[in-house]
């Protein structure tokens, strides 16, 4: 199973603010993926469930493959060490 189909497959939600520079994934682990992309500011990072925020769970794993992530008004787009891309549309939460 290739990153890309792992996220697919484990992701319950996806929430981006309204300047498209900063987006949480959250899993079916309750482990969460935050990504950060403003004009010099680029980050991802690992969240363990509540009260757990350490244990990065598959929000790590996934983390620990990822090569580059761009996060703009048009998608949110992930591409890993194994070739694979997750590349979607995002849009803010109301």
């Amino acid at each position: 199973m290739t990153s890309e189909q792992r996220l697919k497959s484990e992701l319950l939600a996806v929430e981006v603010n309204e300047d498209f520079t900063e987006a949480v994934m959250q899993f079916h682990d309750n482990s969460r993926l935050c990504f950060c992309h403003r004009v010099d500011e680029r980050w991802a990072k690992s969240v363990g469930p509540v009260q757990r925020e350490t244990e990065a769970g598959l929000a790590g794993e996934l983390l620990s493959a990822i090569t580059t992530f761009r996060l703009n008004a048009k998608h949110l787009d992930i591409q890993f060490q194994d070739g694979s891309r997750w590349d979607q549309a995002v849009h803010p939460v109301s």
